[in-house]
């Protein structure tokens, strides 16, 4: 929705007003049960681009990462398991020295030998995680002190299949900056290829006030039922095992559907799934590497952030420099081509109309309307790109989908005869 001058100032107000209120974290979660009880994961990639030797140790991502979940309020936080994904750059080192540190939460790292994709680096940090509640966030994110509080033990006590909660994270900004109706935010449809996911923004009806609560001692804002779930969560070990885990994304650099499986396998699993728009359990996303479309603003950007005791412009600025050997980003061109390929094959094995449906809406989008709408491209490719990666894109993701039950080529016959375009042949 348009944010008008006067919703924006209401924002602002809740948001300051919320910041400046501490959560009761012992009403958050019951002291003896989740005292030390979860493991913070993180995967990580080539986010150590400068040497600690010439001393730019802080001027790396990750350890952006690291210094805020080790700031974490309260004492849920056990350990942070940290998976080296083949780094090439100074990971090693970063992480020999935060293995080092003393203090009550280890950093404890796991290193492959080369690079095996975000996906099968979460399955192995759940495996090495020793805690049943597991906190999942991106190695270039920023983490509110209370992003560890455990909100899943009072979900419980109204949805005893919640297993999941997804917590806001803000693209380049420090709070949300968007209101949107509550219709846009964490939803799929598996037959018309819609989602939403919107973690970023807050929801419309949480501005009258006063703002719907979890319960009256945590003072949390109440979360808010979803169908879909992005990579800032905490989750409950025994049912994310229930629905399958994570699905193997190997075949895709950016894993850009990662998020897609994870919410339809926790679905079928009769896992529910909660998003907290609360800005106190937030994550600010630096989105290193990409320069990108993201607005900013400038009471964030003069903002020192006190745990790093630096203007969150520095990050932001070290951040926006283009790198493609870094997390999953990859090159416009590709991500494009794998966002088209990724998300096809997941609709089209899960339903033959899903498939046609997102097939069909990224012809009008994408090739006749130009519209991209990741942020982390800086700009739309020519038609004949936009083509291309369409094309190449179901190509892609219908051999990758071929194992299904869905007769896939009558599904892209279909589509392509739709659209107009030439038949495309797996």
């Amino acid at each position: 929705m348009t944010l008008t001058s006067d919703t924006a100032a209401t924002l602002d107000r809740l948001v300051t007003d919320l910041t400046a209120t501490p959560l009761n974290l012992t009403a958050v979660a019951d002291s003896h049960r989740t005292r030390r009880g979860v493991s913070a994961l993180l995967t990580t990639y080539n986010r150590c681009p400068f040497d600690p030797a010439a001393g730019r140790l802080r001027d790396n991502p990750l350890t952006w990462a690291l210094d805020t979940l080790l700031a974490q309020a309260g004492n849920t936080l056990a350990e942070i398991v940290v998976v080296d994904d083949g780094s090439t750059d100074h990971t090693g080192d970063v992480l020999d020295y935060y293995t080092a540190l003393p203090g009550d939460v280890p950093v404890r790292p796991v290193r492959l030998a080369a690079n095996a994709g975000m996906t099968v680096g979460r399955t192995i940090a759940v495996e090495a995680a020793s805690c049943d509640w597991l906190l999942f966030g991106d190695d270039d994110c920023l983490f509110s002190p209370h992003y560890a509080a455990h909100t899943l033990t009072r979900l419980r006590d109204h949805d005893r299949a919640a297993g999941l909660v997804m917590l806001p994270f803000y693209y380049r900004a420090l709070h949300p900056r968007d209101v949107v109706d509550r219709d846009e935010i964490g939803q799929l449809d598996l037959t018309t290829a819609h989602f939403s996911t919107r973690f970023h923004a807050f929801p419309a009806p949480y501005l009258d006030a006063p703002a719907p609560r979890l319960d009256t001692e945590s003072g949390l804002l109440a979360p808010l039922p979803v169908q879909m779930v992005g990579g800032t969560f905490l989750a409950d070990r025994t049912l994310l095992a229930r629905a399958g885990g994570f699905a193997d994304q190997s075949r895709w650099r950016s894993a850009y559907a990662e998020a897609l499986h994870l919410s339809a396998d926790l679905t079928h699993a009769g896992v529910s799934m909660y998003f907290t728009p609360d800005p106190r359990l937030s994550a600010p996303h630096l989105k290193f590497g990409a320069a990108g479309r993201f607005p900013l603003y400038p009471d964030d950007l003069d903002t020192v952030l006190p745990v790093l005791d630096r203007p969150f412009a520095d990050l932001v600025a070290l951040s926006s420099v283009p790198r493609t050997n870094t997390g999953a980003r990859v090159p416009d061109r590709r991500l494009l081509t794998e966002m088209v390929g990724s998300f096809f094959a997941f609709f089209v094995a899960r339903s033959p109309a899903g498939g046609h449906a997102w097939a069909t809406r990224m012809h009008r989008e994408l090739v006749v309307d130009a519209t991209v709408h990741s942020l982390t491209v800086t700009r739309p490719p020519n038609l004949a790109e936009r083509r291309t990666a369409w094309h190449d894109g179901l190509i892609s993701g219908g051999r990758a989908a071929s194992d299904s039950v869905v007769d896939v080529q009558a599904v892209l016959d279909d589509v392509t005869r739709a659209v107009g375009e030439p038949r495309i042949l797996l």
